[in-house]
């Protein structure tokens, strides 16, 4: 483990806290750094699709599909 020292915006820091039940600054700058790695490493959707513009089936209709939820 490493110790750094960052200036952070007070209000955004008060945010995370917020968003983050309260937890300590150590632990809300793990949840967010952990977070943001998982999202980079994630693969974009279209890549699964080899690039494919258009992911669903030209006559797939979802208002159709939903009924009576409209």
């Amino acid at each position: 483990m490493v110790r750094t020292t960052i200036d952070v915006d007070e209000n955004l820091l008060q945010k995370a806290m917020n968003l983050f039940s309260g937890k300590t600054r150590k632990e809300v700058f793990t949840i967010a750094l952990r977070e943001c790695v998982e999202r980079r490493e994630r693969k974009d959707l279209r890549e699964l699709f080899d690039g494919d513009d258009c992911l669903l089936a030209e006559e797939y209709d979802y208002k159709k599909m939903r009924g009576d939820f409209i």
